[in-house]
């Protein structure tokens, strides 16, 4: 539109310009330059021709700019997608993030953001962009347990919106335990550790052996509890839980948790025998044979194991002992559990 205004403005002026010129002078004239002859006609004309030059030549320069401005604005119109969806990644907790962006105006802004993570008050509903306003009713509806269609978003199984997403369906029963744990890298360790861990509680020992490197503590605990149960009962050999208590990182607090859960329904021979055979091979399992051997009320042998160790170690048994020896009986849980 502008450039329709300046070429009828040319038109006008090369007009006015050529009338006044041949009102002036209406003569004719030739000449000769660069070797070239130019022909008679009205000095009018011949005023005219460099103005029409003129207007060609700013014409050429103006679609040059018009053309380069053209690329920058492609470029920047670019670049502000990409800033959405860095924007909508850094809302939804996509880790994985590397944009180029081609402008000034947006690479230090945009390097920022790739390398953050975005979390908008919940007063923040919308922002009038829709890809932008999209996230944030997801992270609403995931948040309040709503049912999303997250499909459209693309996000990895490893963004905190898709664990919480995939647990709440797995919470309302759309999806069960066997469907996440035979797909493990469609939903994650998260999820995969969270369905075991109902998993466990109800399903046979072979089935939960299947899948057993996803053991948690917690699943562990659940599962060994489970042995010689009146109910979801299971039967296991002690060699049988030795190997899967060695896929896991104890520490001594772990061992008496668990020698804890067995008290639950485990026969307390095998409980005996499962803590002597693992304090032979691991350390860390001495206080929960220690906790074993005093909750079974097994006192000798417990002394006896404490006669036989340096005087700074296992301090906590040392002390009930020599209370037990005093007649101060209690239960051996109040040193190990303060909360008891």
């Amino acid at each position: 539109m502008q450039l329709k205004r300046y070429t009828i403005a040319s038109l006008i002026l090369m007009i006015l310009v050529g009338i006044a010129t041949y009102t002036i002078d209406n003569g004719s004239i030739g000449f000769d330059l660069l070797g070239m002859h130019f022909p008679n006609f009205p000095i009018a004309f011949w005023v005219v021709v460099p103005l029409f030059v003129m207007y060609l030549a700013s014409v050429l320069h103006m679609g040059v700019y018009a053309l380069v401005g053209n690329f920058k604005l492609r470029r920047l119109n670019k670049d502000h997608e990409k800033m959405i969806d860095a924007l909508r990644d850094a809302l939804l907790g996509v880790g994985e993030r590397n944009n180029v962006y081609k402008s000034d105006a947006y690479k230090l802004m945009g390097k920022l953001i790739d390398h953050a993570m975005i979390l908008p008050y919940e007063t923040l509903r919308s922002i009038g962009n829709e890809k932008i306003d999209e996230a944030l009713e997801l992270m609403r509806d995931v948040k309040e347990n709503k049912k999303v269609d997250i499909k459209k978003f693309h996000l990895p199984a490893t963004t905190s919106i898709s664990i919480q997403n995939n647990l709440n369906r797995l919470e309302r029963g759309e999806i069960d335990a066997d469907s996440i744990l035979s797909r493990p890298d469609s939903y994650g360790e998260i999820v995969c550790a969270k369905a075991y861990e109902a998993y466990v509680k109800t399903a046979s020992v072979g089935s939960i052996m299947k899948y057993q490197r996803f053991f948690t503590k917690s699943s562990l605990l659940d599962f060994v509890q489970r042995i010689n149960a009146a109910e979801n009962g299971i039967q296991i050999s002690n060699e049988e839980l030795a190997a899967i208590f060695g896929t896991l990182k104890l520490k001594s607090s772990d061992w008496i948790d668990l020698s804890e859960a067995m008290s639950k329904n485990m026969l307390p021979e095998q409980r005996i025998r499962l803590f002597e055979m693992l304090s032979e091979h691991n350390d860390e399992a001495m206080e929960g044979y220690l906790y074993t051997l005093y909750d079974l009320q097994m006192i000798d042998t417990a002394n006896e194991i404490l006669n036989n160790t340096a005087n700074n170690d296992f301090q906590i048994f040392k002390a009930y002992r020599d209370l037990k020896r005093a007649n101060k009986h209690y239960d051996i849980a109040i040193f190990l559990r303060p909360n008891c």
